[in-house]
């Protein structure tokens, strides 16, 4: 059997992993089933699929997590040659901080660790049970900044991350340390000979026009008298990013990483002529989702609106335009876009 080492946030696992068993996820209701579900069983005969994504997972730690499952492969003498490696990226301001168990059994002494499958908010770890851990947290987490609501962890981080937003983070910052990780993650897939890598973005984080208009993203071009549901649904309105042809970085720091990239041979970016560059799965979800599609998966453009009927689904886009994408196109993304991927040739 030949493997496939993904990770991303909560476009590819719905919860947290390696909580428990580490094919926890493969549970899931086949309405909520992300790409990663569909890829599994499209090459379930020849393919085993090590789903690492996170909800609220950064950059940073959707590759940790791929190169700690590689050389998990690795050490069980899986050939190099059988390996595919998919990163699904995330928003790209996101980031994350290790905390270790002494910082977090000091903030709590009665807390050792979790000895059941709980977790808190904003956290991921991992570790496989029974290999490197006896339970979750046991070596430590990662704190994620990708959630924007109170933590109640053990360590109260609220007020240093939102000192971090404010003073420190920047698209720049954010940047430089994203393409120096995605290089770390080539050069070790390089050193032990994978050669099958393939990623892709959660949302655009790379058009100018996108990131710094600070428009909210369903009115880019229908006007905001209209309904969010006519903006997304009816009209599939995105970001006009035609005009940025080339990836271009000003900052000296940025480009030393980004330089080493070869972004048109690792990256699959959603592309319509005259509309969108560099889109991800978000943009391909609005341009792709056809209300006209019958069958037995939910109809619905975001996996949050699942058997809604289409005035709760225009409720729900009004309180919130962002979603997930559905069942029914991240099979059908999975088909158009990724089986059709080299890797995969």
């Amino acid at each position: 059997m030949k493997h496939i080492v993904v990770s991303g946030c909560s476009f590819t696992n719905n919860y947290r992993c390696n909580l428990q068993d580490e094919r926890y996820w493969l549970n899931d209701r086949i309405e909520d089933w992300t790409w990663a579900h569909w890829l599994q069983q499209s090459l379930k005969e020849t393919h085993i699929l090590h789903n690492y994504g996170t909800i609220t997972n950064d950059n940073k730690t959707i590759i940790r997590s791929i190169i700690y499952k590689i050389s998990d492969l690795l050490k069980e003498g899986v050939n190099p040659n059988d390996i595919n490696v998919i990163a699904q990226f995330t928003s790209l301001t996101r980031n994350s901080f290790f905390i270790t168990p002494e910082k977090y059994q000091k903030a709590n002494p009665a807390l050792r660790f979790q000895k059941n499958t709980e977790s808190w908010p904003h956290t991921v770890d991992y570790l496989i049970n029974g290999k490197d851990k006896v339970s979750p947290y046991q070596q430590g987490y990662f704190h994620l900044t990708g959630g924007y609501n109170m933590t109640e962890n053990p360590i109260n981080l609220d007020t240093f991350i939102w000192n971090y937003h404010q003073n420190l983070l920047s698209y720049d910052e954010r940047y430089f340390e994203w393409f120096e990780y995605i290089c770390m993650l080539l050069d070790f897939c390089k050193s032990n000979g994978i050669d099958n890598i393939k990623f892709f973005t959660m949302s655009n984080n790379f058009s100018k026009k996108y990131l710094e208009e600070g428009k909210t993203p369903p009115f880019y071009h229908t006007p905001k008298s209209k309904s969010v549901y006519e903006c997304i649904i009816e009209n599939k309105d995105i970001c006009d990013t035609w005009e940025q042809k080339d990836l271009h970085f000003n900052n000296s720091y940025v480009k030393t990483y980004a330089d080493k990239i070869d972004f048109k041979k690792y990256f699959w970016f959603y592309e319509e002529n005259f509309v969108h560059l560099y889109g991800g799965i978000i943009e391909w979800s609005i341009r792709n989702f056809d209300s006209n599609i019958d069958g037995e998966l939910p109809n619905v453009l975001w996996r949050e609106m699942n058997f809604m009927n289409v005035d709760e689904q225009k409720k729900y886009l009004e309180k919130s335009w962002y979603g997930h994408t559905s069942a029914i196109l991240t099979k059908k993304f999975v088909n158009d876009v990724v089986l059709n991927w080299e890797i995969f040739k």
